[in-house]
């Protein structure tokens, strides 16, 4: 296979709307910006397809509207995780240039009277979701990368970062449709790669079928760790309510227009779970949906029938925003939101934050900064950051701090690691031999099996440590796993990085001896949450021997 070097001020490793929000402002700042995506950045990553809300306080008068609202919702929804001095940095004061981001794009969004269009659940004190039209978000940010004369490479997926005297310096990877291997020196590196989807059973039996968008593996993740980064939050189980047999966003908007959830006894049972009822917590909509089912009051439904028709038309409307066949779905059902009600059930689980202000992945601070010289994080591939609002904001911190970087270190950056850039090609390529013949789906299938009955929304240290033993199993037969096209050997790298993962996620959660978010991370032996021994961070990090060691790290709320 061919190989091509080059050569760049900053590399982004992820073409969605983290990656392409800091490659826009760090080519402003006037640096050469290379962004590596495993798709076409047009419409790739979690919002490829399109999204309908961005979450943001707008200070329009009332005490919720307000920056203070904002953080103290925060510290109080992801209490023992979050880090409210980054947030304030990657998100607060980046927010009114994130909304005209959108404006210079042509996404604007308000609607054609100037107006936001504002709803409220998950928590939140009052309408922070603002409602938009983000059918073509992608495409346009697209647009604006390629009109920037940032230089992309579609279609190649990232192997592994390139480490010199322990700095990033770099990454390599191949084109998942010709082979070629690419070797990219760069001062400063961005992963922005997005969660870790795909390592749960998927209740549809279609793996694909995702929440969210399921290229996205914790490829970022598991680089950063081979590299000496900390992860933190990982953990946390994340899954949310969809209709039974599709998985589909669309929560948020259910939710937020009105939507009633009501179990097989005719009940709305919310309440019983949380105080705010249908607008607490997705976590709390998850649990209360599993417990309900548990103790035999299924089937669930979402009831929209008492909605006022313009509601349910701008209801109908959003939700083909997220997912064009979701429409598809309700009209192959003959489901007609105003006469009937959606039976619904939890989706898959993926790796991610436990709220919705929240994330987990790659630890950062407050300049979207590793532990590890050189290499940055944004975007659901950071541990402090969630949701489109977050990605778009810390995207376009982490331009700036990368910018601050590349430009301190002059006209060039580390040297390439030569023998390293050999190992990782060897690496890459070795499923190509026709001696390897096991499929990267068996592969697959066995971790999903293993992380949702050993890991799943209820845990307990023996399951777990039998989900360990079963990744032994798994590492003995990790070097069969074979690939008869570039497409396979993509998907068998993803595999590779799913299992780094999974191990992280088990270590941190077996390190925390409590239960914390519901569902998110509930351990039958230890089934409360304790505020005075676990209020904080576990971060994971490789050690000497390539081994995954926790650590605990407080964090101290006013």
């Amino acid at each position: 296979m061919n190989q091509e070097h080059l050569q760049t001020d900053i590399l982004i490793i992820g073409g969605g709307v983290a990656g392409l929000n800091a490659a826009l402002t760090a080519r402003e700042a006037g640096h050469d910006v290379l962004i590596m995506d495993k798709a076409v950045i047009e419409r790739s990553g979690h919002a490829a397809g399109g999204i309908d809300h961005f979450a943001a306080y707008l200070e329009t008068g009332p005490e919720w509207d307000t920056r203070k609202a904002y953080l103290d919702f925060t510290a109080w929804s992801s209490r023992g995780v979050t880090d409210l001095s980054v947030v304030e940095k990657v998100y607060c004061d980046e927010l009114p240039t994130a909304i005209q981001r959108y404006e210079d794009i042509g996404c604007s969004l308000r609607r054609p009277d100037g107006s936001y269009f504002r709803t409220q659940s998950f928590g939140q004190p009052g309408p922070w979701w603002v409602n938009f039209n983000g059918k073509r978000m992608k495409p346009l940010l697209g647009s604006a990368i390629r009109k920037s004369a940032c230089r992309v490479l579609d279609r190649v997926t990232t192997a592994d970062l390139l480490v010199h005297d322990g700095r990033v310096c770099g990454a390599a990877g191949f084109h998942i449709r010709e082979g070629t291997f690419f070797v990219v020196q760069a001062k400063a590196v961005l992963l922005a790669t997005g969660g870790t989807n795909r390592i749960y059973q998927n209740p549809t039996g279609l793996s694909f079928n995702c929440w969210m968008c399921p290229a996205n593996t914790g490829d970022g993740e598991a680089m950063a760790f081979r590299a000496g980064a900390q992860l933190a939050n990982v953990e946390f189980l994340r899954m949310t309510v969809v209709p039974k047999g599709f998985s589909a966003p669309g929560l948020n908007a259910l939710v937020g227009m009105g939507g009633k959830l009501i179990n097989g006894m005719g009940e709305e049972f919310m309440e019983h779970y949380d105080p705010m009822g249908i607008k607490g917590a997705r976590h709390k909509l998850a649990h209360a949906i599993l417990t309900e089912l548990k103790a035999h009051r299924g089937p669930i439904r979402l009831d929209c029938r008492h909605l006022a028709p313009d509601a349910l038309t701008h209801l109908v409307a959003t939700l083909s925003y997220d997912k064009d066949t979701l429409p598809d779905y309700f009209q192959q059902k003959g489901i007609d939101l105003s006469r009937d009600m959606l039976e619904v059930a939890t989706s898959e689980g993926m790796q991610g934050g436990p709220t919705e202000v929240c994330g987990s992945g790659i630890k950062i601070d407050r300049d979207c900064a590793t532990n590890v010289p050189g290499l940055f994080a944004a975007g659901n591939s950071a541990d402090q950051c969630r949701s489109l609002h977050m990605a778009v904001t810390s995207g376009i911190h982490a331009g700036r701090a990368l910018s601050a970087y590349a430009a301190r270190l002059g006209k060039s950056g580390p040297p390439i690691p030569e023998r390293l850039v050999k190992e990782i090609k060897e690496r890459v390529f070795a499923p190509m031999r026709e001696s390897r013949t096991l499929s990267w789906q068996e592969l697959e299938d066995v971790l999903q099996r293993t992380l949702t009955e050993g890991m799943g929304p209820v845990r307990s240290e023996w399951g777990m440590k039998k989900a360990w033993q079963n990744l032994d199993l798994l590492d003995q037969w990790k070097d069969q796993v074979g690939a008869r096209t570039y497409h396979d050997l993509c998907r068998s790298q993803e595999v590779y990085n799913m299992l780094t993962v999974a191990r992280c996620m088990i270590t941190a959660a077996l390190h925390r001896k409590e239960s914390r978010f519901g569902q998110c991370h509930y351990r039958l032996d230890f089934p409360e949450t304790d505020d005075r021994r676990w209020l904080g961070q576990v971060t994971v990090m490789q050690d000497a021997e390539g081994r995954a060691q926790p650590v605990f790290r407080p964090i101290a709320y006013e």
